[in-house]
C-alpha cells in the first residue's frame, strides 16, 4: 500500500511539473486520468504473458494543443500487484509521448483521433532485478462530450516493445478516461 501511495504521488508530481509552465500559453491544455483500462502484453520467444486491468486511474495524461488538430501528450501509468501472506509483488510503471492528431480539428473535444507513441516501461517484481523496455505505439479512439469542459474519452491501443533487457513484445489494450478541459 505504502508503494502504491508513493507512485501516486510521484504521478501527480510529474503531472503537476508539466502542467504548471503550461498554464501561461493560449492554447487548450487538457487533463485525462484513466477511468479503466485493460492491456494483454505477450512476450516473444515464450509462453510468458501479461495482462494488466486498472481501475480508477491506471493512468494520467496532459495534453498541450500545438494547433486545433494536433497535440502532444506526456503519460503516465501504473499497475501494483500484491500476493497475500507475504507471497510477493510486481510493479509496472510505464512514461510516454503521445501525438494525437484529431480529425475533426476541434481542440480534442470530440471525435476520433489517432496517436502514434513513444514508450519506456519498467517491469520489477519480489526477488527480480528491474527490467525495461522501449517501444512503439499506436492509439486509436474518440471522445465523446460529456459538457463543455469534460469528455469520456475511449481509446483501443497496440504497442511493439523493443527487445533490450526484455524479448520483444506486443501489447493490446483497451481503456476509458475522463478528459477535463482548463481552456
Amino acid at each position: 500500500m505504502r508503494k502504491c501511495f508513493s507512485i501516486s504521488a510521484l504521478a501527480a508530481l510529474a503531472v503537476g511539473l508539466i502542467v504548471l509552465p503550461a498554464q501561461g500559453q493560449e492554447k487548450a491544455v487538457e487533463l485525462t486520468a484513466g477511468v479503466f483500462g485493460i492491456q494483454s502484453t505477450n512476450f516473444s520467444d515464450s509462453d510468458y504473458s501479461l495482462l494488466e486491468v486498472a481501475t480508477g486511474g491506471g493512468y494520467f495524461a496532459a495534453g498541450f494543443y500545438l494547433s486545433p488538430g494536433m497535440a502532444i501528450e506526456p503519460t503516465i501509468s501504473a499497475t501494483h500487484l500484491s500476493v497475500s501472506n507475504g507471497g510477493g509483488s510486481a510493479t509496472t510503471i510505464a512514461f510516454g509521448v503521445a501525438l494525437p492528431y484529431y480529425f475533426n480539428r476541434g481542440w480534442g473535444r470530440k471525435g476520433p483521433y489517432l496517436a502514434p507513441r513513444v514508450v519506456w516501461t519498467n517491469y520489477s517484481a519480489t526477488d527480480l532485478d528491474s527490467q525495461s523496455q522501449f517501444g512503439l505505439g499506436v492509439a486509436l479512439g474518440t471522445k465523446v462530450p460529456l459538457n463543455d469542459a469534460a469528455a469520456l474519452r475511449l481509446q483501443a491501443s497496440f504497442d511493439y516493445g523493443f527487445e533490450g533487457d526484455l524479448q520483444s513484445s506486443t501489447a493490446f489494450g483497451a481503456s476509458a478516461g475522463l478528459s477535463v478541459f482548463l481552456k
